[in-house]
């Protein structure tokens, strides 16, 4: 009996790692966070540090922890070939190009990206190319100065919170920059021969209207990213925002409003040849952002700094994996950093109906939808036999529709209520392990 248990449980382990094998692509991309901030917007809902200046002092500290959680780290993602750097943040900006170009080395060395010659300049990121690296920048004079410093570095994917092209709406989001100068900034990222640049906006924004939007996006369009995130305004709880709506002080905008907003930022953007390949995300060909891909394809992700999460790579033990989260202040990480950096974070173990729940609406968030095979070679089933009631009402809403093949995908209406979509799924769930 003891015999028959124990190849009943190698039968086991061998079933999970195959499930793990058929959906993880064996690769690995690090986040990077950079917390510092001159200035934090009202918004704002991020781990961040308010630095008005930031010392160098500060900075190599913070560059030095990195570095050693990155050490002790790697050997949860070892064998894995490096897929994308992003530095986020914050600010990351406000950190000194030879601390880029420190961070990328060490990452690189830990996994071993393909060689790169630093006298050539970055080649365009994207699949076949050399890895993808993202660095955040705001639109201000410093960190303009620094941009060829930063292409020297490594960087070839600059992500630029422009946010909006309009004066008044950006002092209402209490943005730090004007108009004038995200277009200065936008201009010398092109001149700095970046490859790839992706511009952020936000919408439904205090007091806009079509009108202004449309003045956005002319903007927007006239300039040409290879990417573009559009963001609608939230109001989280324990944000200014948050509390002043609560209060009554400010106003979110009109739910008509915002939907007529959606549409006309896809209408727009897609005739000017940008693709909508994810709710918030539109690219131009061959420029989709792969390091955000990671998330909602449920890839791995060893993020690294104060507030970062990760998504652990799948085992057998953990075959539809397990999250990890760092302490969102900076002296709890620091702290946590100096006692062991190896065990720095609190780690979720997704139970098997959360990891059902969220592989449906994360893959729902993209253009392509949910692959039925690929959902069936992890979770023993396609779809169906986990959602049937929640897939009939979707499709008979017409938010959701159903290939032959079992394949799930957004309509237009769907994309629309995408969060709505969402939690059909997640209600669905179970505690089963």
């Amino acid at each position: 009996m003891a015999a028959e248990a124990e190849l009943a449980e190698r039968r086991d382990a061998a079933s999970r790692e195959g499930a793990a094998a058929a959906v993880d692509d064996g690769a690995v991309g690090v986040y990077l966070h950079l917390p510092f901030c001159e200035r934090i917007c009202p918004y704002c809902d991020f781990a961040v540090v308010a630095a008005r200046t930031l010392e160098r002092a500060e900075e190599d500290r913070y560059v030095e922890a990195l570095i050693a959680e990155l050490e002790a780290r790697r050997v949860d993602f070892a064998g894995r070939r490096l897929a994308s750097i992003y530095f986020g943040g914050g600010t990351p900006s406000l950190f000194a190009p030879d601390s880029i170009a420190q961070l990328t080395e060490a990452v690189e060395a830990a996994f071993s990206p393909p060689a790169r010659d630093r006298s050539v300049a970055p080649q365009p990121a994207g699949p076949g190319g050399e890895v993808e690296r993202t660095l955040e920048l705001n639109p201000s004079t410093v960190e303009r100065d620094r941009l060829p410093g930063f292409v020297e570095a490594g960087v070839n994917r600059l992500s630029i919170g422009v946010q909006s092209f309009d004066d008044g709406l950006l002092k209402r989001l209490g943005r730090a920059h004007r108009a004038g100068v995200a277009r200065e900034t936008l201009s010398a990222a092109r001149a700095s021969g970046v490859p790839e640049i992706s511009l952020d906006l936000i919408f439904a924004g205090p007091g806009q209207d079509l009108a202004a939007l449309d003045r956005d996006l002319d903007a927007l369009v006239e300039f040409g990213p290879e990417h573009v995130s559009t963001y609608e305004l939230t109001f989280e709880p324990e944000t200014p925002f948050g509390r002043a709506l609560a209060r009554g002080r400010i106003r979110a905008c009109e739910e008509t409003l915002a939907i007529e907003m959606i549409e006309r930022i896809e209408g727009r953007l897609e005739a000017a040849g940008y693709s909508r390949y994810e709710i918030s995300s539109y690219a131009r060909p061959g420029s989709r952002a792969r390091h955000n891909a990671r998330y909602w394809q449920r890839q791995a992700v060893l993020g690294l700094g104060m507030g970062a999460h990760s998504t652990e790579a799948r085992s057998a033990r953990h075959p539809h994996g397990a999250r990890r989260a760092n302490p969102r202040t900076l002296s709890a990480w620091l702290d946590a950093v100096e006692r062991d950096p190896a065990q720095v974070g609190e780690t979720e173990v997704l139970p098997l109906g959360t990891a059902r729940g969220e592989a449906v609406f994360l893959a729902l968030r993209q253009r392509e939808g949910l692959d039925a095979a690929r959902f069936a070679a992890e979770f023993d089933g396609p779809p169906r036999d986990f959602f049937a009631q929640a897939i009939e009402r979707m499709v008979e809403r017409g938010w959701l529709e159903e290939t032959e093949d079992s394949d799930l995908r957004l309509t237009a209406a769907g994309r629309l209520l995408a969060d709505s979509v969402a939690s059909e799924f997640l209600a669905e769930e179970t505690s089963e392990v």
